[in-house]
């Protein structure tokens, strides 16, 4: 099938088919032009170039896990993240990526998830070794 007049076919049986199972609200849209429909690779969206020439971290990662790793509670770790480094979310992803966290969602999530990481985990491990050793 590469005649384009059967692949143009092909395509508006397609769209056809997919436009005719949309709700009325998103059909108003598409007819009076408040939305849009968009060819999306099967892949998924390419990733934009402005996500990955983001803002850089302001330190090394390096010396951002050192100084996590030695801040002794929580809200001390998400004040250094958050209020010292003003970090935004694109750069709290990168800073999880490059610990080889896994972490998603908006900022205050994102925050969540880092200072568990590196500070929460040890707490909670220092306390279960407290209570084991008090028995």
């Amino acid at each position: 099938m590469t005649d384009p007049a059967d692949l143009a076919h092909e395509v508006l049986l397609r769209v056809a088919a997919f436009v005719k199972a949309l709700p009325a609200d998103q059909l108003q849209d598409l007819a009076s032009g408040a939305a849009k429909l968009e060819l999306v690779p099967k892949g998924g969206r390419p990733a934009k170039a402005t996500a990955a020439a983001g803002k850089p971290l302001p330190r090394p990662v390096a010396e951002i896990e050192t100084t996590l790793r030695q801040l002794g509670n929580r809200a001390d770790a998400r004040r250094y993240l958050e209020v010292d480094l003003k970090l935004t979310a694109p750069q709290l992803k990168e800073l999880a990526k490059a610990f080889g966290v896994t972490a998603t969602g908006l900022k205050p999530k994102l925050l969540d998830t880092l200072v568990e990481w590196a500070v929460g985990r040890r707490l909670d491990a220092d306390a279960i070794t407290r209570m084991t050793a008090e028995r």
